[in-house]
């Protein structure tokens, strides 16, 4: 099942490319792709060693650096302000937050991106913000008597569609090795102030007479500032542990809330690099799961032999299944036999996972966090109807009771509707079919802010080892999009976790995604499964141009409604009080699976009918 749902996915990354790739508004846009559900761990790799060069700008933007400015309006400037676009908070009346850097005083280089397109191009970013590309270049440094060579620096950022921020090394000025510091941050939120970056760039200029530095990127908006960059050897027996993850089930899912009803063993994997310039051995990482009672799992993962700068991945040789509930810390430690580490500070991570009774999800936002930040529409589609929502996997059969929905305490949601939908994903149509549904409910004031549990009114029904898509809803409003709701989101997890549907009710993937606060409640206490529905029966089923549809006498008025497989309603009628047989022209319906659904003040039903031309 897991190939199938890849090759799945694949294809919707052809047919909606253009809209997963999209450029998002400042305002709608999630984080940077990343390759793994944690990311990047958040550990600073702080440069221990001495350093042999260094540049803190105490001096202003060095004279005989260059700078390459393709724009023409934006070059890599020296300053002790933050950004003035009008990004910054202050609408471009004054500078934002300054560089908080070790040498801050001495002032630092921002490449205000922001700021430029707003002078010279105008609002809103969405329509006219340009593209801007602006580097600078360090004179040539001598490393030949340097068999290591670390590059460290602080930054200060933001940015948004994803961008790549480069720093380029080279050794003959022609080839040039590029990394991407951007380290998986979200768009429009800033980094923290300040990022301290360390790149090992041994193999490149490792005893090198000349050594060749840019620093540059292509962006719409916001602003990077950089200081305090240092070249230095290596410290000694140095592993760094990058990041480090778990997953759960078939599909080695990272789920931050586990129902006990659908715990599995969980395997915990570690990116280590070796940040030397020799090879080190044995190295690992050390495991342990925490939790109010003390530590109740200990393991270790395998052991690599790594090459200077080398990158590898070790896993855990046993597993973990959570047994009861509580709040449980999940710590790393990365470790090699090489000998003791002179820099324990990049070795260490940790993180909360949050096993319950019956709730599933996928962000990591504590219960009572308010979330200020979030998603509220594709910017192809503002003021349009819109879902949004993660892909999870259950364990057993099941059905969902309740979906958790977490509204931003952002003014333009109140007095707004919103809904969720349960989903599944059918490997042989390769469609995710509707299971479920909530209620409409309309947001007040006293929802800002918090995490809203929405009744199923049909239950969703799931399978063992399927996945499941659970969605928040709005139906739309203001064309420009300011009264749509917002979504909370929380951390960054891989592309192809959170799933979306535009106003033509057409997936679509984000590219770069944080977890949607949606999660499903697989016991809320309602009991759904014990209230008696409607009885609702078709003939005939495949059928073509008509159907008949039987249901319990009534004496509320039915509402009866197609809806496709992407939850779109296509057809819908109204059934009167006390009749109990209604025939429906469905001649304009395309081929394919719908769901029928029931709605009265008494009952609710759902089923399954099939269209064959």
């Amino acid at each position: 099942m897991k190939v199938t749902l890849l090759t799945m996915i694949g294809a919707c990354a052809i047919a909606f490319g253009a809209s997963a790739q999209m450029q998002i508004d400042p305002q709608d846009a999630v984080a940077e792709k990343t390759s793994r559900l944690n990311g990047a761990s958040g550990i600073d790799n702080v440069q221990r060693a001495t350093p042999f060069w260094t540049e803190d700008f105490a001096g202003g933007f060095p004279a005989t650096w260059t700078i390459d400015d393709s724009s023409g309006i934006c070059p890599w400037t020296y300053t002790d302000d933050g950004s003035w676009g009008n990004f910054n908070g202050n609408n471009a009346t004054g500078p934002g937050d300054p560089m908080t850097s070790t040498t801050a005083a001495n002032g630092y280089l921002i490449c205000d991106i922001d700021s430029a397109n707003h002078f010279t191009y105008g609002q809103p970013s969405g329509s006219n913000y340009q593209y801007l590309s602006s580097y600078f270049q360090l004179d040539t440094i001598d490393c030949s008597a340097e068999p290591s060579v670390i590059l460290s620096f602080e930054q200060f950022y933001r940015y948004n569609n994803g961008v790549a921020m480069n720093v380029q090394v080279s050794n003959d000025g022609t080839n040039w090795t590029t990394y991407d510091v951007s380290q998986g941050q979200a768009n429009n939120a800033a980094s923290a102030n300040p990022v301290t970056i360390e790149l090992n760039i041994t193999p490149i200029a490792g005893n090198q007479p000349t050594v060749y530095i840019r620093f540059g990127w292509s962006a719409r908006v916001y602003y990077w500032m950089i200081d305090d960059i240092a070249l230095s050897g290596a410290d000694a027996n140095d592993v760094v542990l990058n990041e480090a993850w778990w997953g759960m089930g078939t599909f080695d899912y990272q789920l931050f809330r586990i129902p006990m009803s659908h715990a599995a063993p969980i395997n915990f994997s570690s990116s280590l690099t070796n940040n030397t310039g020799a090879t080190l051995t044995g190295c690992a990482a050390d495991v342990d799961v925490s939790g109010t009672s003390g530590s109740v799992y200990t393991g270790v993962t395998n052991a690599l032999d790594l090459a200077p700068v080398q990158i590898d991945t070790a896993v855990s040789t046993t597993n973990w299944t959570p047994t009861t509930e509580d709040t449980y810390t999940v710590s790393y430690d990365a470790t090699t036999t090489s000998g003791t580490d002179a820099n324990p500070g990049n070795n260490s991570f940790s993180e909360d996972v949050f096993v319950t009774a019956s709730l599933m999800g996928l962000d990591n936002i504590p219960d009572g966090l308010v979330n200020t930040i979030g998603i509220s529409n594709f910017s192809s589609n503002t003021g349009n109807q819109f879902k949004i929502g993660n892909l999870l996997q259950v364990t057993n059969d099941d059905f969902v009771e309740c979906l958790e929905i977490g509204i931003t305490n952002t003014a333009q949601s109140d007095g707004q509707t919103i809904y969720g939908e349960v989903y599944a994903y059918n490997p042989t149509t390769t469609d995710f079919e509707l299971r479920g549904y909530t209620d409409d409910y309309l947001i007040t004031a006293s929802d800002l802010g918090t995490v809203l549990s929405l009744p199923m009114l049909q239950a969703g029904d799931v399978y063992a080892d399927e996945e499941i898509l659970i969605v928040a809803g709005h139906y739309g409003g203001d064309v420009s999009g300011s009264d749509d709701v917002r979504f909370m989101y929380g951390q960054q997890v891989p592309e192809q976790m959170v799933y979306g549907f535009n106003g033509n009710g057409n997936l679509l993937y984000l590219t770069s995604p944080r977890a949607i606060v949606v999660r499903a409640n697989f016991s809320c206490g309602l009991g759904l499964m014990d209230e008696p529905s409607t009885s609702l029966s078709v003939f005939p089923n495949p059928f073509s141009d008509q159907l008949t549809v039987n249901l319990d006498a009534s004496s509320s008025v039915s509402d009866l409604k197609f809806v496709d497989l992407n939850g779109r309603v296509v057809l819908t009628e109204t059934v009167p009080a006390g009749l109990s047989q209604v025939t429906f022209n469905t001649s304009e319906l395309a081929s394919g699976i719908y769901t029928l659904r029931l709605n009265s003040e008494t009952a609710n039903s759902t089923l399954r009918v099939e269209v064959i031309r």
